[in-house]
């Protein structure tokens, strides 16, 4: 797939994103001003109730998984405001870790990482109250992290625990059309996002992968790893007509976006040292990192001649494989 970005994971980049936590008939406050620093855990918003249109606002508040009990949003990013802008959502400028997914469903939702195991899958961890500066209470949701494939169970465990999102490598169709309880191709290719996710389930779900039972790579483990316990950003929202794909963002640490700072610009070219996944075939879905680049063509398996890359993978084996099977990812 080509992602908006350029790559699957950016370890650091600014980039402006608005905290809306989606949906019809709903309107908001703004609880900051533009120019205003923030921290993750910030209420930025709190959402109100039409007088004149009650039931309407009811129906729409269901499909808002990001809403408290007193309609606090959270930035779930770190940063500085930039905008509120014309539906009355907060834009924010924030320097972050990104891993974009290939495919996922839902709002926006801000939450606490976690790893998901056999200690934490019966008990909903990660959630605590905090005060806002007005002294009021909130609680903040949890994200897990499955470094693995998802299935239909694992999915309604989340919700019956109130999780508010799962970042996993990858789940089979059914598994996911079962939970979300409509067509995927149409899901995807609706005209109107908005209005096609108010009727899912209250769980925001991105895949790093994709459909199937791909392993998520090491490297992507490795980075959700080093931010466990951080607050994060969450889209699960997929729009193939405008090439919107689900992300996660992670504000970086204040010392950590100010240390060596430089904002990484995406290249998509293969080159000796890139990052890469295979698309198709045995191997669709490894990872690895281009070792060598052939200056000749070379003849494979199937008889087809093309450039060629040797890739080791991160099991640290050797493939020499086509360049149109190969996605540069980082």
């Amino acid at each position: 797939m080509t992602y908006p970005l350029g790559w699957s994971i950016i370890p650091q980049m600014l980039i402006r994103r608005e905290r809306w936590p989606g949906g019809y008939g709903i309107r908001s406050s703004a609880l900051v001003y533009p120019g205003q620093d923030v921290q993750a855990n910030q209420p930025v918003l709190r959402l109100e109730k039409p007088h004149s249109q009650a039931a309407k606002y009811q129906s729409t508040q269901k499909s808002i998984h990001a809403q408290q009990a007193d309609g606090i949003i959270l930035a779930g990013m770190s940063g500085r405001v930039v905008d509120i802008t014309l539906r009355g959502g907060v834009s924010i400028e924030t320097r972050a870790a990104i891993i974009q997914g290939t495919i996922g469903a839902g709002y926006q939702v801000a939450g606490i990482l976690n790893f998901w195991n056999s200690n934490n899958g019966s008990q909903h961890i990660g959630s605590g109250p905090a005060s806002t500066s007005a002294g009021a209470t909130y609680t903040v949701p949890t994200i897990f992290v499955v470094p693995g494939p998802l299935n239909f169970a694992m999915l309604h465990q989340a919700m019956r625990m109130g999780i508010a999102g799962v970042v996993a490598s990858s789940i089979s169709s059914r598994d996911l059309e079962d939970f979300l309880g409509t067509n995927l191709i149409a899901l995807l290719n609706s005209m109107d996002i908005e209005r096609a996710n108010m009727p899912l389930p209250r769980l925001t779900v991105l895949l790093t992968e994709g459909l199937g039972t791909v392993a998520m790579p090491a490297r992507t483990i490795q980075l959700l790893s080093k931010y466990q316990g951080s607050m994060a950003l969450l889209s699960g929202m997929t729009f193939l007509r405008q090439a919107i794909y689900p992300e996660l963002i992670i504000s970086l640490p204040v010392q950590e976006g100010k240390l060596n700072w430089r904002s990484v610009e995406p290249d998509p070219k293969l080159l000796v040292g890139s990052q890469v996944r295979i698309l198709s075939g045995s191997y669709e879905g490894v990872t690895g990192e281009i070792i060598y680049l052939y200056i000749y063509m070379q003849t494979f398996a199937s008889g087809v001649r093309g450039r060629a890359a040797r890739v080791r993978l991160e099991d640290g084996s050797m493939l020499i494989m086509p360049l149109f099977l190969l996605e540069r990812i980082g």
